[in-house]
């Protein structure tokens, strides 16, 4: 009788889960240490555009480097000038927000019960409890970008040396390897799916930025640039970031108007219809094939870095994740973990 079944080396699962676990402590806990210099590597790619556009109009490497650096500070602070503002609006009304919010969560409460016998309090608890609730995941998210704000200085440092350490850190690499064509595609392929991801998703953030403000202010809607700049801004997070983004706008519609006004059910027209061409339209056709993770390893790469690092990990996640498959297509022997994570 022939025997069918497969041998696994144990001391080779033991090594494999001994490395696995040795880089999920090492991105725990190093995560002061490691987003700075992520996000500054991510950047520094990024600003490979302008500055070779510049050197191909004659400026010299450190004036293209200057120029690229300066003008990607002003674009940041007007960013993020321009969303604190926002925040501040809602802030001075967040009282009477509160106050509107708990008399429209009664009403639901009472339709809940009335008709289907539920009872939010026992989820939830009251309406106060469940706004404060909202304030604590609100602050807890601004928390998580602030950690990211407050090393921005450190990020700046990094990206910089990342420019003009740029030749130093190739031949690093790829003295790591015999093998210098194929590590030369992997810094090639690594760049592109950073560059081109992180740019398609800029450019449907900008176009979802548009359609949604463009419907919220034709339908009225209090906020409307607030909650247009915010569903925006989450959908960068794959997946979650548009049922929050979402989700923001269709409760201040129904704090301010109720699910009978035609204003509410404007709003979430306007989301869902959005949503599909999101999906089906702007995402093939701006950024394509360039990640190519399959569903199961895009859901499970950003729990997993959100987990880790919080919301930066989950913008971070898959840029990350299209650099890992990357280098495991490029590396002989590893090649079946790369198809794993493939769409096909």
């Amino acid at each position: 009788m022939k025997n069918n079944k497969i041998e696994i080396s144990s001391s080779y699962l033991l090594k494999f889960l001994g490395i696995t676990a040795g880089i999920l402590i090492l991105l725990f806990y190093g995560s002061s240490l490691l987003l700075p210099v992520l996000f500054g590597a991510f950047i520094a790619v990024l600003l490979q555009v302008p500055i070779n556009f510049l050197i191909k109009k004659k400026f010299p490497e450190w004036l293209a480097m200057l120029v690229s650096v300066l003008l990607m500070i002003v674009i940041f602070t007007a960013l993020f000038w321009f969303i604190f503002a926002q925040l501040s609006l809602v802030a001075e009304d967040w009282p009477a927000i509160q106050e509107k919010g708990s008399k429209k969560l009664v009403e639901l409460s009472k339709w809940l019960k009335d008709d289907f016998g539920i009872n939010y309090q026992n989820y939830i608890g009251d309406g106060q409890d469940f706004f404060n609730k909202i304030k604590n995941i609100v602050l807890q998210t601004l928390s998580s970008f602030s950690t990211v704000l407050s090393q921005m200085f450190l990020t700046l440092v990094y990206i910089i040396l990342c420019l003009m350490q740029k030749r130093m850190f190739v031949g690093f690499f790829m003295r790591l390897t015999t093998h210098e064509v194929g590590m030369s595609e992997i810094l090639s392929a690594s760049a592109a799916v950073i560059r081109n991801y992180v740019l398609g998703k800029g450019k449907i953030m900008l176009f979802l930025f548009g359609i949604y403000y463009a419907g919220f202010a034709l339908g009225d809607v209090r906020y409307a640039l607030f909650l247009a700049l915010f569903a925006a801004l989450f959908s960068i997070i794959p997946y979650i970031g548009n049922f929050i983004g979402g989700g923001i706008a269709v409760i201040f519609s129904y704090i301010f108007a109720g699910t009978s006004s035609a204003i509410f059910v404007f709003v979430v027209a306007v989301i869902f219809v959005t949503q599909i061409i999101e999906n089906y339209v702007l995402t093939p056709w701006i950024v394509g094939d360039d990640i190519d993770l399959n569903p199961f390893t895009t859901i499970f790469g950003v729990l997993l870095f959100s987990t880790l690092w919080g919301v930066a990990g989950a913008v971070i996640s898959l840029p990350v994740l299209g650099v890992i498959k990357v280098i495991l297509n490029h590396t002989k022997g590893l090649e079946a973990y790369a198809y794993i994570m493939k769409i096909k």
